[in-house]
């Protein structure tokens, strides 16, 4: 078939000067010379895309810090798995953050640096027998806790953390809950009954984990009840984290609290659309701000807690 080409000899054009802006140069990025310091780079970087939501959520994070606002951080277990742990603890040292919220495989990351100072490969399977390894010392440690918890009415975070304090393993220092558990800064752990390899042991018994575990998130909402005006992080938790965040700030507000003005922010390269719809795009409802950062937390956390710590000076001593 012939067809006759369109002639765009009376096409209209507009001039250069009638296009809407999409960055001024001033937003451009710059060469980082070998001698700058950390700020320095900070300001080479472009100020568009994630660049400028990471200068945005520092900058959240700062004013929330300097006005005692919620600074909540939950994290999955890619978070421990990629040796974030020394970064974490600094944090809570710092009291950079208010409240942790961990997943039940983040938990069992933390417990196993604990005791073997190193990370371990999750599911590793027994040539033998082809089942999943259940690891004796971990699974004893975390579910002893849980069982003298549930006795104590103390959630799983502040059970397991006094047990590591109690039991002093060789790498109590880089331990989270230890070291929330030591300066008071609570802590969350929300367990996938049946997913988390600690229940698969004989110290594992379902009362206690489900009267700890729901204690737990009743404590979350109580952390979102406070969260106005704060900043809540949502980092490696594709569907139990930011579901979570939502139905704790859901029992909030039914209960008559308001949480708004909210910087509600995703850390994930591939985050899922659970994670946007309920945390960047419901939580941050009510005047407040939505971020995703899709990048890897190993790069993004220490990158934006550097920034925080540099602006802060010896403030954040």
């Amino acid at each position: 078939m012939n067809v006759k080409p369109l002639s765009f000899s009376k096409l209209k054009t507009v001039p250069l000067s009638k296009r809407q802006k999409d960055a001024d140069g001033e937003d451009f990025g710059a060469p980082y010379r070998a001698s700058g310091s950390f700020s320095d780079f900070l300001c080479s970087l472009p100020g568009l895309g994630a660049t400028r939501d990471l200068i945005e959520l520092r900058d959240a994070i700062l004013t929330a810090h300097r006005k005692k606002k919620a600074i909540i951080l939950g994290c999955g277990g890619h978070v421990m798995d990629s040796g974030l742990n020394p970064l974490l603890v600094r944090l809570i040292e710092q009291r950079l953050i208010s409240g942790l919220v961990l997943t039940g495989e983040a938990m069992l990351q933390d417990v196993e640096i604990a005791l073997s100072g190193h990370t371990l490969r999750s599911y590793d399977r027994d040539p033998d027998s082809s089942g999943y390894l259940v690891t004796d010392e971990t699974g004893r440690l975390i579910n002893e806790a849980i069982n003298f918890g549930a006795i104590e009415n103390w959630g799983i975070g502040q059970s397991v953390g006094e047990k590591l304090l109690d039991a002093e393993p060789a790498h109590l220092d880089h331990s989270i809950l230890a070291t929330a558990s030591r300066f008071n800064v609570p802590v969350t752990v929300h367990p996938a009954i049946g997913v988390d390899a600690f229940n698969l042991h004989p110290a594992a018994h379902g009362e206690s984990l489900g009267a700890t575990g729901f204690l737990e998130f009743r404590r979350l909402a109580s952390m979102m009840s406070g969260a106005s005006e704060g900043v809540v992080i949502n980092v490696a938790s594709a569907m139990l984290l930011p579901r979570l965040f939502m139905q704790a700030r859901d029992a909030a507000v039914n209960l008559g609290h308001k949480v708004e003005k909210v910087t509600a922010v995703v850390i994930d390269p591939s985050a899922s659309a659970t994670a946007i719809a309920d945390v960047v795009g419901r939580l941050s409802q009510n005047g407040g701000r939505g971020i995703w950062l899709p990048g890897p937390d190993e790069l993004l956390l220490p990158l934006l807690f550097a920034s925080v710590a540099d602006a802060l000076g010896t403030d954040a001593d």
